[in-house]
């Protein structure tokens, strides 16, 4: 889960609904003031994230010239889904990203954090023909496999199975809170958390929870997509080890970039230089090899 820093929106990133035709999703969007915007940047949160998480790195990536849109996936945060469990497959997720793309005019420079990135990468491979470039960002090639971790995401999601969604938040977070590097955000940011976690579709939720434990790797067919792959994370992460983001980018025929005195959250940690890299990407042909 990513923390924003501050719930102040930078001149020019404004909420925004982004109508496809598989419905309604809540944005932010930001559109470069003077000339044409160089494309679409499409920004896809990660798991109990938001568009939120990519607030300031909105704000770089369309001072560089580019339309730039976050968005809350289907039952997450503002946007609204159903409580069926079947609409909560990649399958279904990355058939909304191809529909935001197609809504807004194609081809665009897909974006994935974390869990996003998995849902990213099933969008392409779902219609490549609407993507320019997919990154990958603190992302990886599957479900998570070791066993703390797959006990943890079991856990949570058999509480969100049987428990209201506001007593499984508060668990979370005397078992978060509990931990040696824990810090508390400030009381506005700490509110926002809850707020954003309790205003997911119980049932969305569970069912994303269980996509960390039963995702399989598609790397091999990413790579054969024909779309432009970028892989990158901060030099902390703490999500899937180093080692497997590593493995990932050589079976894309890559180079991981590693972003300096970041961790999880780089377009919050270190949104300028996280814009700086993807920006360079989305110039760039010359290191593709697929």
């Amino acid at each position: 889960m990513s923390t924003p820093r501050s719930l102040t929106l930078p001149d020019g990133v404004r909420p925004a609904t982004l109508e496809t035709d598989r419905g309604s999703f809540a944005t932010l969007m930001a559109v470069p003031d003077i000339g044409t915007p160089l494309g679409t940047v499409l920004l896809v949160p990660g798991w109990t994230g938001s568009k939120e998480d990519f607030t300031p790195l909105v704000d770089h990536l369309c001072r560089y010239g580019w339309r730039t849109v976050a968005v809350d996936q289907r039952g997450q945060y503002e946007t609204p889904g159903p409580a069926d469990p079947s609409a909560y497959t990649l399958a279904e997720l990355g058939a909304d990203v191809v529909a935001m793309s197609k809504a807004l005019g194609g081809y665009s420079q897909l974006v994935g954090h974390s869990f996003g990135g998995l849902v990213a990468r099933e969008a392409v491979l779902t219609d490549p023909s609407v993507f320019s470039t997919i990154s990958l960002m603190c992302s990886g090639p599957a479900a998570f496999t070791d066993e703390v971790t797959l006990q943890g995401l079991q856990m949570l999601a058999y509480g969100l199975d049987n428990l209201p969604i506001e007593q499984v938040y508060d668990l979370k977070l005397q078992h978060d809170s509990s931990g040696p590097a824990y810090i508390a955000p400030p009381e506005e940011i700490a509110a926002f958390l809850r707020k954003r976690f309790t205003g997911n579709v119980p049932v969305g939720l569970a069912e994303v929870t269980r996509r960390l434990i039963d995702t399989q790797d598609k790397t091999d067919q990413l790579a054969k997509s024909g779309v432009r792959a970028q892989v990158l994370y901060g030099e902390g992460d703490d999500g899937w080890p180093i080692p497997v983001q590593r493995g990932m980018a050589e079976a894309l025929g890559v180079e991981p970039q590693v972003i300096p005195e970041a961790f999880h959250s780089p377009a919050i940690e270190q949104p300028a230089a996280t814009a700086r890299l993807l920006v360079k990407f989305f110039h760039d042909r010359d290191g593709f090899t697929g």
